[in-house]
């Protein structure tokens, strides 16, 4: 395994690091742009960014673990893509060169999971529940849904979300793919909690527990704030 990079290093690298320019400046109606910043451990080396879509990616060194990796941010989901993830700064490149477009694609509003087949026999791609239910509740609003679920980290794909991104809060609906369960968490300036109010097996029960609780459960949620 590669010896860890001394951080000044990469930072001064990041300007004229030839996979760097040699990027798409444009894909899937995200906009390439530049790294420099340094938020905690995490040095953006650059990002692709779709502002009115809420979707991010980044590209970032992080010398908590001493890795470069891909992160997404979709929504007030942020996460990491561990395909990719290594500390050999010339692995990242060729691997980025190559994957970089797929890895836009994914986070792109109309793009359909690879687990899309599992959804498909749960019931999730048809689930039209979630179109019925209001675009606003108090200050949060509908992100996203069933149409166009998210695979999540852990083997979770979210299926419904209501987020206030001003805030930070939000309540997510997922379904565990390897459980097979269905179940809800929510995030409190950012910070997320786990919760059993909406655990279920079936769409069925979900759907009663959501018509029962969502109205209430949001408008609580949001006084918490």
């Amino acid at each position: 395994m590669p010896k860890p990079e001394d951080l000044q290093v990469i930072m001064e690298r990041r300007p004229n690091w030839e996979f760097l320019r040699k990027l798409p400046r444009e894909l899937f109606g995200f906009v390439f742009e530049e790294g420099g910043a340094l938020n905690g451990h995490e040095f953006l080396l650059c990002a692709y960014n779709n502002e009115k879509a809420r979707r991010r990616l980044e590209l970032v060194y992080t010398d908590e673990t001493f890795d470069y990796v891909a992160i997404r941010q979709v929504g007030l989901h942020r996460y990491r893509d561990f395909r990719y993830i290594t500390r050999d700064k010339d692995v990242f490149a060729k691997s980025m060169e190559t994957f970089v477009p797929r890895l836009v694609e994914e986070i792109t509003p109309d793009y359909m999971p690879l687990s899309g087949h599992m959804l498909r026999d749960k019931g999730i791609l048809s689930w039209d529940f979630p179109d019925t239910l209001p675009d606003t509740i108090g200050r949060f609003e509908k992100f996203i849904t069933s149409r166009h679920p998210l695979d999540f980290i852990n083997n979770a794909t979210v299926i419904l979300d209501y987020a206030d991104f001003a805030a930070g809060d939000e309540l997510v609906f997922l379904y565990n793919r390897v459980r097979n369960e269905f179940y809800a968490e929510n995030k409190i300036g950012y910070i997320p909690n786990t919760i059993h109010d909406f655990d279920a097996e079936d769409l069925e029960t979900l759907e009663t527990l959501i018509g029962e609780k969502l109205e209430n459960y949001l408008l609580n949620l949001g006084k918490k704030a």
